[in-house]
């Protein structure tokens, strides 16, 4: 069975010389999740932000869905991002178009795709919205007048109109209220069963990773320094870093 996506010894730094991420590989395969740990810096979204095609490695490769996507510029770039690879962001207005409607935001993603029927991507994205727990006379609304629990729904429903093989998650819930935060994850968590998408989370909430990750990934300034099953890693951490990691938010 081969991969989903694949990351071979990346490595970024960005334009000042700091580094995001130095020689980071795994496997991300359909139907499993993969979290990835780590105090802001560590290098977390640098390699999300590697996998969505927001930013370009230094070094290594990124393949999606058996396709070596590493330097894809341009209009194929564009398609790929909207066919094949799902991203919602920390905050909306990083995933979000705040001048269109929530169903206008929706739709984008599968006129990106090559959908073309104009009635057949607007059903869709109601069925997306309504999925997503959101009202359907709030679809023709502009998302300016969301709340933030509703934005992050609207854009799960822009990540997923187009049922790509994969989805990644950078600290979605962060800026959220605890209820509506274990709303949002039950609702992500019952969708990735439901269609056996690929994921990948970054969080920096270890009892996040418990409830939606099967394995995990712990960076440390922008290495990986352990890897492992998600109840073996915050059972029985080994490197100093993660044990850290885990007995400060058993503190807290």
């Amino acid at each position: 069975m081969s991969a989903v996506l694949e990351l071979r010894e990346v490595t970024l730094r960005y334009p000042d010389g700091t580094l995001g991420c130095r020689d980071v590989s795994f496997d991300l395969f359909a139907g499993e999740v993969i979290g990835i740990v780590g105090e802001s810096g560590s290098g977390k979204s640098t390699v999300v932000g590697c996998a969505s095609l927001d930013l370009i490695p230094s070094s290594g490769r990124v393949v999606v869905a058996g396709e070596d996507v590493t330097g894809i510029r341009g209009a194929r770039r564009r398609r790929l991002r909207c066919e094949s690879i799902g991203t919602v962001y920390q905050t909306p207005q990083q995933g979000l178009d705040f001048s269109l409607t929530a169903g206008g935001n929706v739709a984008s993603t599968m006129l990106g795709a090559g959908w073309r029927s104009f009635g057949r991507v607007r059903e869709r994205a109601l069925a997306y919205h309504v999925a997503m727990e959101l009202p359907a006379e709030r679809f023709d609304v502009p998302v300016e007048l969301f709340s933030g629990g509703m934005r992050q729904r609207v854009q799960l429903a822009k990540a997923l109109a187009s049922a790509p093989p994969l989805l990644l998650l950078d600290e979605p819930t962060a800026s959220l209220d605890v209820s509506v935060q274990a709303r949002i994850l039950d609702l992500v968590r019952r969708l990735q069963l439901e269609r056996r998408f690929a994921m990948l989370v970054v969080s920096h909430d270890l009892a996040v990773m418990r409830m939606l990750a099967d394995r995990l990934l712990v960076m440390y300034r922008g290495e990986v320094v352990e890897r492992g099953l998600t109840d073996q890693i915050l059972g029985d951490p080994q490197h100093p870093y993660t044990q850290l990691l885990v007995s400060a938010q058993l503190i807290a």
